[in-house]
Formats: C-alpha cells, structure tokens, sequence
C-alpha cells in the first residue's frame, strides 16, 4: 500500500499527538510544532516566482528531519493493524507499507490481509492521510512447488479489489516470484545491465575514456545494475539453478573487459580479466554475498536481520560458510539510546609541527600507544609513558583474530582507563597515536568495528571529568617511524606483545593459558580484511587455470598496471593486444586464417612475432636500440634476459613499452596491396576497420574543436586542474 502525497499531508496536530503518545520529551515536540508553524511556500516556473502563500500541513522535503517525522507520524498504523488484525506484520520503507501474513492457503490469506487493509484505511482517515489504491499490489508465495500457483482469491482494498500478482511483484528494487528463486529478478536486472553497457560503449572506443577510466564506469554503471541483489540468489558454483545464471554474468563480464581493454574477441579470458581488472562473475557473486553477511554481522544487537547469518535457513547456512565463522563469537556491535559524550580534543596536524610537538616536553601525564599485527596474525597493543628516565608500560597479547586497527583502537581505550585509574588525577593528559584510523573511531559511537573500545573511551573520559571537571584531555596524531622516542618504545612492545607472549611476560591471552581461555570474539575488521585477500586470491585463480603461461606471464599484483591503464584508449589498447598475443601481427592474422602466411611485412622474416617486432626487424631497428637500451637502465637486462611475454608483465618497463609503441607502428595494420583482398570479412579487416575509424574520430574531434577561423574554441586544461586519473 503507498501513502499519498506522504510528506505533503502530514498533519501537525496528528504528529504532536504522536509523539505524545511514544513518550516523547516535551521540549522535542515543543521544538517539532515551531519547526512546522508559520511556514511559507512560493512557486517558481520558468524563472518567474509566484506570490507567497502559507502552509499549514506537511514537512518540508530535503530537510534531514522530515523523514524522521514522517516515519513518527505513520508509527501509530502498524500498533493498530497488527493488534487488530492477528497473525498480520507490517513492514514499510518510507511511505511503501507491506502487510505480511501466513496461512494453509490463499483464501485464508486473502481473508486476513482484507482486515489488515481495512484497519489501515480506518486508521488513515482518522489521521488526516490517504492510501493511493491504485498503486496497491498483493503477492503471495508457496513453501513447496506448485503445478499452478494462480489462485482467484483476491483481496478488497477501499472499493478496488486486488488480485494475487501472477508475475513477479517489485519491492526495494527486487522482483518476487511466488517461489522467491528471484528468478525474473536476475532476468531484469541482467537486461537493465546490457542495456547501460549498450549506452556506454561510444564511451569506450578508441578516442573514449582511458582504461582505468572505463574499468570504472563498468564497475559503478553496470555490475552495479546487473548483480543488485544477487547475493540473495547466489548459492555457489556448480549448483542447480544458479551456474546457468552466472554464465550469463560472465558473457557480460567479458563484454566490458574488451570494451576496457579494446582487446579482441578472441583473446584469452584469463587474460583479459587480469587486464581489464574486471573480476570474474564466479568470484564476484562470491564477494558480494560475503559483503552482505559482514553487513548483517555489523548491525547493532536486537536487529532480527543479523539473526540471518547464523539462522538455520538456507540463506543463512550458506552466509555463514562464506564468512567461514570458525571463532565461535564475533564482536558485536550495539545501539545506545543515550551514550556517553566524547569530551576530548582530537588533533591531527601537518607532519613536521607534530613531530617537533611529540618530541617536547609536554605538562601533565604523556602516553604513546600503538598495536601491531604480525605475519601470523598474531595481534597486540601497547602503552608507554616515561617516569623520569624510565619508560614504563603495559603490553598486551590480542590473540590471532584482531587486526592492527583493533589493536590501535584498544591502546586507545587502554590508555584512558589507566589515565583514570591514577591518583590524584593529572590536570593535563596527552596520548600520542600514529593511527589516524583509530583516532576517527574515537571520535564516533556509530556501530561497526572497533565500536566497544569507542564506547570504553568516553566511559574512561566520562570519569575523568567527574574526577577533575577542568581536566584537558588531548588524543593527537603522531607520525610512525620518524625517530619520536616515544612512539618507537610503543612500536617495539607492541611488536613484543604480538609475537611470543609468554616469553616477554605480556598480559592478556597467552600461550600457557590459551586451552584454559577463550579467544577475543573475532573482529569484525579481521573479517573484512580475509573478505578482501579472497576476492583477489580467487579471481587470480580463476585466471591462473585459463592462461597460457607460455604466451602471457600472470602480473605479480591482481590491479592493472596504473601506467598502461592511464594512457589513452588507443595507445592502450596497442599495448594489451600485444601482451596477450592476440594483436595485429603476422602470427595472429594467420592463425585466424586473415591471411595466407605469417611472414613479416615490412622484412622477408617468414614469422612476424611480437619477439621479431621487438628485436629483430630491420624496419624498427633505430627504435629498439632505445628500447632495449631504457629496459636495461630499468631493469639492468637486456634483450637477450627479456622475452616478449615477460616484458610486458614487467611494470618498471610499461613505459619505455608505450614509447616505442607511440614511436612505431608495431600493432597496425600494414599490408601489401595484395593481401588486403585476404582481409575482406575478417577479424583483420574488422582490426583494419577499427583502426581508420580511430582516426577518423580523431580528426572529427579537431575539427569540431576548432571556431570559424581555426581558432581553438577552448583553451587547453591547466595541469593543476587536471584529474588524477587522466
């Protein structure tokens, strides 16, 4: 059911009696009357503004406040609906209201959501609102499959009767069907996908954005639309119902990875995908739903949705073996009505003044702290202060599943509980970290990670007050390895704590006691970091098994090279075409039988490779020497260490590579006049094709950029106004 014309006709008599009966503070609807009195509203159409007229109803949309409002106001309807109506939940998002109920079939259903409907119109009219039925929808879902899930039941709404939708029913951006296989969902989120890929291929041609540039848009404007809410139909691979739907995925997948890279149809899949740095459809649906499983772990206590992931459902069987939970406890995450505020001075300044402040002598008492995360993930903290000539402190052992911004987060708090503890108190406290993540944490009791140590610093800070009101309390950043005494004492014990406990008589969850007790609960960081190192991990598998190791080299790193991916589209695309072997070479158009040989074209080398074109033909010999000659100061090899496929994996020598491509016509179609009859109807006269078409564009642009006397009609762009990625 939709509420009509919902902001506009909230009234504010309703309202206030609303908030009344939540038990609202009187100064907060005192405040909430004033803010909906005496308003004002003018028309403006066309640059000419009307006459001003007042309002009496309504909240003002775009203000923070009104949908808070609004929500209060239509609270009252689901309190009066679900206690009238037994058996029936309501559920809404703004002014969308859904009516929920179960029953042996779907007349009893039918019977149910008739009186929900009607106690919400009861409720409507005696509050100054309306429903629009003509935007009313019913949807109803069978536990088991059904020969024929039509049923004629339907459902009166006001004086329109409402039918069971017989296809699948939009709610939030997902397409329900009456077995929730979220089957016609995929369908149309797959073709609004081709659709925004079908629009943004002008973007993507040879004189179009640059690669790093189209990776981008793929990501934001189309595997955004295409995979919306996948994670809720995604089950793995190789299962029944959802390979087939992956596949489609993928089509697409690879359609924008060509598009980024300008590579052709025939090149390697693999290839392409560590390329373009467009990740495979498997790996992505993977990633997504353990995104959406970290985000319910993250929701606050009492949420019912975070009850999902360790539900006995199988949506929540298959979150939590994605998130593969192995800790029994994960740290949880809560909602304080009225928390403790955050009393302190946080300060982050330029590098040099902080380290100069750092190293002083400063009033009152000084802490440094840090935290540390080894390569056994091992995980610990540590505080240090200075008594006289002595550093002191406390260092303490996380256990293997907290990250090195927990650890950071707990210093923090640690720091502030042992402030509090001292007698008498300090009337100045200075704690040094050089964590600015941790500092912003501080700064915020929002749920999410690292939110229990938040919460223990404006307890600790909250006594600290209560004990000495004019106490100042200063939490700044200092820089990590630049030679603060204190900040590396705190580096080395932290480092101590985290790595062999027992050894060093560090606090906390040594190896002795580990049997005896429990682990920290697994961090919600720590969950979010193995999220990330999969999501890479597995894509470069994916790669890796449909590689020729012979033909193209895996990059040591998953992200495209930055150099390659920031020059232009045609250049760019030069430059994949030949790392993956499949460019406008002799070898190539043979194998794709454009042409009769693979002999050179521009000497009688009877093979023309990419290892010919860059070492051995005599057309290009000028400009290999200063290849070869940029390779060797780069990398101190020569042309007898590198061979092709390898130098173009090697990013120190992508750009003296995109010289000698700029330089060279290596990669371009040149042929003899004969062989051109050869080209007709193949991928080499599409390549061809491409190529004059490129140039063709290139000289339209310069035309068009030109005023009636060949004046430029812009100016070119200053490089301080530059993008970053261009």
């Amino acid at each position: 059911m939709d509420v009509k014309s919902a902001f506009n006709n909230v009234d504010k008599t309703f309202l206030g009696k609303r908030m009344e009966e939540l038990g609202l503070e009187a100064d907060l609807i005192r405040w909430t009357m004033s803010f909906m009195s005496d308003r004002r509203v003018k028309l403006v159409l066309d640059g000419e503004t009307g006459d001003e007229n007042p309002v009496d109803t309504g909240v003002p949309q775009g203000s923070p406040a009104a949908p808070i409002l609004f929500v209060t106001y239509l609270s009252g309807i689901f309190d009066e609906v679900e206690r009238t109506a037994v058996g029936v939940s309501g559920l809404s998002f703004v002014d969308d209201i859904g009516w929920w109920a179960e029953g042996n079939n779907a007349e009893e259903v039918a019977g149910k959501l008739l009186l929900a409907a009607a106690t919400a119109i009861e409720w409507a009219g005696k509050n100054g609102m309306e429903f629009d039925h003509g935007k009313t929808e019913a949807v109803i879902f069978w536990r088991k499959k059904r020969k024929g899930t039509q049923t004629e039941a339907r459902v009166k709404v006001g004086d329109k009767e409402v039918s069971f939708n017989r296809v699948a029913t939009r709610w939030l951006g997902v397409w329900l069907d009456s077995q929730l296989t979220l089957k016609e969902h995929h369908a149309t989120r797959l073709k609004s996908g081709r659709n925004a890929m079908s629009r943004l291929e002008r973007l993507t041609g040879q004189m179009g954005l640059s690669p790093v540039n189209c990776r981008r848009v793929m990501s934001a404007c189309v595997q955004s639309v295409a995979m919306f809410g996948a994670e809720l139909w995604w089950k793995g691979g190789n299962v029944r119902g959802t390979t087939g739907r992956a596949e489609e995925l993928q089509l697409l997948v690879n359609r924008e990875a060509r598009a980024t890279t300008g590579a052709f149809r025939t090149t390697n899949l693999g290839a392409l995908s560590m390329e373009s740095g467009l990740r495979p459809a498997t790996n992505q649906l993977e990633n997504r739903q353990r995104r959406f499983g970290l985000r319910l772990l993250s929701l606050p206590q009492g949420e019912k949705a975070r009850e999902v992931v360790s539900s006995n459902t199988p949506l929540g069987k298959r979150l939590s073996s994605t998130l593969a939970r192995i800790w029994t406890e994960t740290e949880r995450t809560v909602l304080l009505e009225e928390p403790e505020s955050f009393d302190a001075e946080l300060i982050q300044e330029q590098r040099e003044e902080v380290k100069k402040k750092a190293e002083k002598e400063r009033p009152g008492l000084v802490m440094f702290t840090d935290g540390s995360r080894l390569e056994n993930q091992a995980a610990g903290y540590a505080v240090a202060w200075k008594n006289g000539q002595i550093w002191e402190g406390i260092k303490t052992h996380m256990g293997f599943n907290q990250e090195a911004y927990d650890a950071e987060c707990a210093a923090l708090a640690r720091a502030l509980k042992m402030a509090a503890e001292i007698a008498p108190t300090p009337s100045h406290i200075t704690i040094f970290t050089d964590a600015q993540a941790a500092i912003r944490r501080m700064s915020t009791d929002e749920p999410g990670p690292g939110q229990k140590y938040a919460l223990a610093a404006r307890k600790h800070i909250a006594a600290l007050r209560r004990a000495a009101p004019d106490i100042t309390i200063e939490i700044r950043w200092c820089p990590s390895h630049e030679g603060v005494e204190g900040n590396e004492k705190a580096d080395e014990w932290a480092k101590l704590a985290a790595d062999e406990p027992d050894a060093h008589g560090v606090e906390g969850w040594t190896y002795s006691d580990r049997p005896e007790e429990s682990p920290l609960p697994r961090s919600l960081a720590n969950i979010r970091r193995e999220i990330s190192e999969k999501k890479w991990m597995e894509a470069r598998q994916w790669a890796g098994g449909r590689i020729s190791r012979k033909k193209y080299k895996m990059p040591r790193s998953q992200r495209p090279d930055g150099t390659v991916a920031g020059s232009t589209k045609r250049l760019a695309s030069r430059f994949y075409q030949l790392k993956t072997g499949h460019a406008r070479t002799g070898e190539y158009l043979h194998w794709t039988k454009a042409r009769r040989t693979a002999q050179c074209w521009w000497c009688p080398h009877p093979k023309q490779t990419r290892e010919h074109l860059l070492k051995g033909c005599p057309r290009w010999r000028k400009q290999q020497k200063v290849l070869w000659k940029e390779v060797w100061e780069e990398t101190g090899g020569g042309r007898f260490r590198w061979k092709a496929h390898e130098l173009f994996a090697e990013p120190r020598c992508s750009e003296a590579v995109l010289r000698f491509l700029m330089a060279m016509d290596v990669g371009k179609i040149v042929l003899p006049a004969e062989d051109r009859e050869d080209m007709e109807g193949s991928e080499g006269s599409e390549c061809e094709l491409r190529e004059r078409q490129g140039q063709e564009d290139e000289r339209r642009a310069e035309a068009e950029a030109l005023g009636p006397w060949g004046e430029p009609l812009f100016l070119p762009i200053p490089p301080c106004m530059a993008s970053a990625g261009e």
